[in-house]
């Protein structure tokens, strides 16, 4: 028995085959309010999160959105759940007998009548300007241009291992038009690219600023005796807060106990000159190998007052994870 072209759909979003939805979508239509072609990168993007998870087939249950702050309550579609992750991706499927009219992905998805067990949740978010209906005005035009040339200037080195001559120069430039956004601008697809790679180079700079005290740590670390647990704990507290300024510094490509192995890692798609943090990664890493051990040793905190300080963000919380603070509270002197 032949498949009608909505049973097809459906087979197409189970096997995340995204060539078969670009045939059987129409063009002329608008998924999620957007052009086919934007509706599908997105959906392609959400096949890949499953794939990377080992996901090679994708269950559907049928449900329906059971939101109150929805114009779709009460519609029905399916969840498509990874057969290995369990990971998910809801969507309303507004359908007649044979066909699907339009897709939109559902944040207030209810199975019907069956208990599924399920992850996390994997979403399809179109933005203002990827809607087939945005009218851009001349200042957005204008804007998103300007943010179009910055990003490329910098993605242009993708290929090449850069430094901090090349991108320091590159944030100093286009710092009026980073400062000229008053929020992150997150329904704008145009912005969005330039000011998130801004913030994460910008995070780079940030580190920076850690060099000078990183390679005199490095120095002072040389010459104590590490078996004297209060050498040890002096050059802890002393270097406590270039420590705590360096907690987000985790590129995943960073080899910290041997910097030099990797001549790059990677921000974005971007490859960044491991050189200039070799001081900064291997401070990190003798700061981190004992900084963590002695604060356990000696933490004032039970666990369940840690537990307290953090859930209800108490002005306390500060103190968890400061050594100076637990090495005073038991009066010990350095």
């Amino acid at each position: 028995m032949n498949k009608n072209k909505k049973e097809l759909i459906i087979e197409s979003f189970q096997k995340m085959d995204s060539t078969m939805l670009e045939i059987l979508l129409d063009d002329n239509k608008t998924y999620q309010d957007a052009a086919k072609d934007i509706f599908l990168e997105k959906l392609n993007k959400a096949f890949s999160e499953f794939k990377e998870k080992g996901d090679t087939f994708l269950f559907s249950h049928k449900g329906f959105c059971n939101s109150d702050e929805c114009n779709n309550k009460g519609c029905s579609g399916y969840s498509f759940v990874g057969n290995n992750s369990k990971n998910y991706v809801d969507f309303i499927f507004q359908e007649t007998e044979n066909e699907i009219n339009d897709i939109f992905h559902c944040n207030g998805f209810e199975i019907t009548g069956e208990s599924i067990e399920t992850n996390n949740s994997i979403s399809i978010f179109i933005k203002n300007d990827e809607k087939a209906d945005f009218k851009p005005s001349i200042d957005f035009l204008i804007k998103s241009q300007k943010c179009k040339l910055a990003y490329e200037e910098l993605i242009h080195f993708q290929n090449t291992a850069i430094d901090k001559e090349v991108y320091l120069v590159w944030l100093e430039k286009f710092y009026p038009l980073y400062k000229s956004f008053d929020l992150p601008p997150i329904f704008y697809a145009e912005f969005d690219k330039f000011y998130w790679l801004y913030s994460r180079i910008n995070e780079l700079k940030d580190f920076l600023q850690s060099n000078k005290f990183a390679i005199k740590a490095i120095k002072e670390f040389q010459s104590i005796d590490k078996s004297n647990e209060k050498q040890l704990l002096i050059w802890l507290t002393k270097y406590e807060q270039t420590g705590n300024n360096l907690t987000l510094f985790l590129y995943e490509d960073i080899d910290f106990e041997q910097p030099e192995k990797n001549k790059y890692f990677k921000v974005d798609n971007l490859k960044i000159d491991t050189s200039d943090f070799k001081h900064i990664a291997k401070f990190k890493f003798l700061f981190d190998e004992h900084y963590w051990e002695m604060l356990e040793k000696y933490s004032t905190f039970s666990k369940e007052e840690t537990t307290r300080y953090i859930n209800e963000n108490d002005e306390m919380s500060k103190y968890i994870s400061s050594l100076s603070y637990h090495l005073d509270k038991k009066g010990i002197q350095l």
